[in-house]
């Protein structure tokens, strides 16, 4: 069965039974008592902002007096130590309120200038997936849930409105669409983004506080670390996303997740090594999973999430008999016994070493002892050739 297939039969499903069908059983983000619901409209060359606070009614208000609207709903980075999470239903609102922003950056009322900085530390976070700081519900939805639409309805917040009960159609009633989708346990592997909001948070703060325009172009250092953040969230999100048992359910026919028969090889007569080989003749052919990918598994089905499992690289990759054979190298904590049941995935990036990382590559940058950092072309220089070189290069010549 193909990916696409087994999407239909869960729309199918969703479709019989008249209630959408969970394609994560864990939430991706919690709702924040901070949250501000949001949605801009443009009517004409005019920008309509409606705002509202959990509890409360919508507020609607134009330029100016919109973003002197978020800042009184806590939308601002004046005066207010936690950041407020963005609740939207609209992928535009985002671009729309940038504009404004920029358009309104040096504002002298410090109001209007911190809602300003406030949506463009929004419009820095959307690009990092898994974010708490900007959800866009029917984006969030999608990724929880399945309708028994087709897919082109489920970009419509009416859509999910309508299979989710929520009556509300103004902002106010995103808290509740919120509250729907955020329910059960985060997912694992969320919380180093979280952290990184908070990170960010603290230094826009910081920035906001020393007088940094915001509104100015990232210099090259800045530039790149944004580059590898947001490179680092979306493998996070990715790894996330694994560590769910019905997501991995799915990517059995993706190729992201394999399952197979262990076949368990003692060590040779007389060798001096103790632990075990392990080879696994997989389900499918269709595994992404390739030689030296490192792995994580278990005894047990994509569904189980057992505490025990080892860990190991793919050391050879083969079709025997018409079947993927994954020899998973030697090992010996957690090891499968022959003729186990065995689920592999990836192996998850370790967010730890994601900062230590980003560490060395800004200091890296800070040291502008390269045309890289510094943002100048390098200039030719001749350097003496080895002798060699000038000998084979000799021969060579005709």
């Amino acid at each position: 069965m193909s990916v696409e297939w087994f999407d239909l039969a869960q729309r199918l499903y969703a479709a019989e039974k008249m209630q959408p069908v969970p394609r994560l059983a864990h939430a991706t983000f919690k709702p924040s008592r901070a949250a501000v619901a949001v949605r801009a409209v443009t009517r004409g060359t005019t920008l309509a902002v409606s705002v509202a606070r959990d509890g409360c009614t919508e507020e609607s208000a134009h330029d100016t007096e919109a973003l002197a609207l978020l800042a009184r709903n806590g939308a601002t980075t004046v005066g207010t130590a936690e950041p407020a999470m963005l609740l939207t239903d609209d992928a535009a609102t985002i671009p729309s309120l940038l504009a404004l922003a920029r358009a309104h950056a040096h504002h002298p009322d410090p109001d209007i200038a911190g809602a300003a900085a406030m949506i463009g530390w929004w419009a820095d976070r959307a690009d990092h997936p898994g974010t708490s700081a900007v959800i866009d519900l029917v984006a969030a939805s999608s990724s929880r849930l399945v309708l028994g639409t087709a897919p082109d309805a489920e970009r419509a917040a009416r859509t999910w409105r309508s299979w989710l009960g929520i009556t509300d159609e103004s902002v106010a009633g995103l808290h509740e669409w919120a509250a729907c989708i955020a329910t059960g346990p985060l997912l694992p592997l969320l919380d180093p983004i979280h952290d990184d909001d908070r990170y960010s948070w603290d230094r826009t703060l910081s920035a906001t506080t020393a007088g940094h325009d915001w509104s100015r172009p990232d210099n090259s250092a800045s530039a790149a670390m944004g580059l590898r953040t947001r490179c680092d969230a979306a493998d996070l999100k990715a790894a996330a996303l694994l560590s769910d048992p019905l997501w991995r359910v799915r990517a059995l026919h993706t190729g992201h997740v394999a399952q197979g028969i262990a076949s368990v090889a003692a060590p040779p007569t007389g060798s001096r090594r103790r632990n075990v080989s392990v080879s696994v003749t997989c389900d499918r052919l269709d595994s992404r999973m390739r030689v030296d990918s490192a792995v994580t598994g278990w005894v047990g089905s994509p569904l189980d999430q057992p505490f025990e499992r080892f860990s190991a690289d793919v050391t050879s990759a083969q079709v025997v008999n018409g079947k993927l054979t994954l020899g998973i190298g030697v090992f010996g904590a957690h090891a499968p016994n022959d003729g186990d049941q065995v689920t592999l995935m990836p192996q998850p990036p370790s967010p730890a070493t994601m900062r230590a990382g980003r560490a060395r590559y800004w200091n890296l940058y800070r040291a502008r002892r390269s045309w890289l950092s510094t943002g100048q072309a390098p200039s030719a220089v001749r350097r003496e050739v080895p002798l060699d070189v000038l000998i084979a290069g000799a021969e060579d010549a005709p």
